[in-house]
């Protein structure tokens, strides 16, 4: 026989090997005889695909759970408020819808203390491919010590476990004291702890408010106090939290943080009862650091916050002005500074004028405002006064006064020469006779002094001396007229007067 080469000795061999999977011939029944031929799908040309199908597929606690098999639940003390509750998922793995029948209920509870068990029911009788639905089962034990055990079924529309079971074990304990804590709906764990979250400080913040459920077998009676807390920032407040809690019974109390300095603190809390138990737990809060307000005074960039002496008006004609003087307030604090006032005070108050606020009594953080002081004199001499600035918080948080003290000079007058030619009608040893200089500004008058108007200085003659000047000090500035007249024994109303004219300037 010739050889072949190797590959057509395979594909003989293939060939060889399907035939008998290809065709089997079966015996026929009764008259009828012929053979029934099955065909294998997806080879050749012919083609077909998996049929869809549902799977049921059962879970507790993450793990796949085979019908008939046992699940223990665990242990619970006899007669608690709630018992003991697991989780049961299940699952559609296949690829087609699957169907929860069973009427009324899709999951029942049968076995010898099915009444120490109960369930909730899925939320649906249906499921798509990869869908899931979920039911409970609670242990709720009563009676004496002991294990407990009952049987869960479910019937399904997967072909392979048209009926699935679980049986249930669970183990009942001694009765216990057991309390739970939660905050809304977050539960506290036996020496765990709770966030209470931030407080500015020196400031109360809003009590949290902690519910104290009796979740044991027995009645549990309150100590007095019931609630203690190991740090004073955080204030428990327990008047409604008294007496006793019956099994399933509820009572609250609350907790309030009061920081005096920013930072992190914490507590132990401890609720105690029936004279030696307790339930112990930590609170912790954070404490912010305040908003306040900081107020800042300046003038020409020189710091006036504490007060001091703004820079002297300098000497000024009453009742000329002087310039003003721009006194800065800026809130470079976290808050709004309020209550801001200006007022004046001391010795002469009347003689400065102060400007109202332009930011009025409140400023926003890093807001600035601005007011100015004048110097307006009536009067002649050096004037004083304080400009206090004030606030309602200023002062990081409390009221704050600074004092300016301001002063400037009323000027009293001008000295101006006035000089004449001597027009003496005696011998020049005669001390009879001399001169009045007198002065207005207005440039008719005569040698007759009026109040604040005309004024009038007499040069007599001294021992013989004809004197030809007078220094006279002006009381205010402007255009002065002066007039000289001559006089003697015999002459008492003088001669024609020498005239003068001079200014007087504000800087004189």
């Amino acid at each position: 026989m010739r050889n072949l080469p190797i590959n057509q000795n395979l594909n003989l061999l293939i060939f060889l090997t399907l035939i008998p999977l290809l065709t089997i011939g079966c015996p026929g029944g009764g008259g009828g005889g012929g053979g029934a031929a099955f065909a294998l799908m997806g080879l050749g040309g012919g083609g077909g695909g998996d049929v869809p199908a549902p799977k049921l597929e059962v879970l507790y606690e993450g793990v796949s759970r085979e019908s008939g098999s046992t699940l223990d639940i665990g242990s619970e003390p006899v007669n608690t408020a709630d018992g003991k509750t697991g989780t049961i998922t299940i699952k559609n793995s296949g690829t087609a819808a699957i169907t929860l029948s069973g009427s009324p209920n899709i999951v029942t509870l049968s076995g010898t203390d099915a009444s120490q068990f109960s369930v909730t029911q899925p939320a649906t009788s249906s499921l798509a491919a990869g869908a899931s639905a979920i039911f409970t089962i609670n242990f709720k034990p009563t009676g004496v010590a002991g294990t407990r055990s009952a049987t869960i079924k479910m019937n399904s529309s997967d072909p392979a476990v048209g009926s699935f079971q679980l049986n249930l074990t669970g183990e009942a304990g001694v009765g216990v004291f057991r309390l739970g804590v939660s905050v809304s709906a977050t539960q506290i764990s036996s020496n765990g702890s709770f966030a209470m979250g931030s407080v500015e400080e020196q400031s109360v913040g809003t009590p949290v408010t902690f519910t104290v459920r009796n979740t044991g077998s027995f009645v549990v009676n309150l100590d007095s106090p019931a609630v203690t807390s190991s740090n004073a920032r955080f204030i428990v407040n327990q008047t409604s939290f008294t007496g006793s809690l019956a099994i399933g019974q509820s009572k609250t109390f609350t907790i309030g943080f009061s920081p005096l300095v920013s930072g992190a603190e914490e507590s132990n809390i401890a609720i105690l009862y029936d004279g030696a138990a307790s339930f112990l737990y930590k609170v912790t809060a954070t404490a912010t650091v305040k908003p306040v307000p900081t107020i800042s005074i300046s003038h020409n960039s020189s710091s006036f916050t504490t007060g001091g002496s703004i820079p002297n008006f300098g000497v000024v004609w009453p009742p000329e002005v002087a310039g003003a003087k721009t006194v800065t307030i800026t809130n470079s604090g976290t808050a709004t500074m309020t209550g801001i006032s200006i007022s004046k005070l001391g010795t002469d108050p009347d003689q400065f004028t102060v400007s109202a606020f332009s930011a009025g009594t409140s400023l926003a953080p890093g807001a600035s405002g601005t007011f100015t002081i004048q110097f307006v004199p009536t009067l002649h001499g050096e004037k004083n006064a304080i400009v206090r600035v004030q606030t309602a918080n200023g002062s990081n948080g409390s009221a704050s006064s600074s004092d300016l003290a301001v002063v400037g000079t009323g000027r009293t007058g001008v000295d101006v020469l006035v000089t004449w030619s001597a027009t003496n009608e005696k011998a020049v040893n005669d001390t009879d006779g001399g001169y009045n200089v007198c002065y207005s500004k207005t440039s008719n008058f005569t040698a007759v002094p009026i109040a604040n108007s005309i004024f009038c200085v007499a040069v007599p003659n001294v021992g013989g001396n004809t004197p030809t000047s007078k220094t006279i000090s002006v009381p205010s500035y402007g255009t002065w007229y002066f007039k000289v007249y001559s006089y003697g024994k015999y002459n008492t109303t003088g001669g024609l007067p020498s005239t003068q004219v001079s200014v007087v300037v504000p800087q004189s």
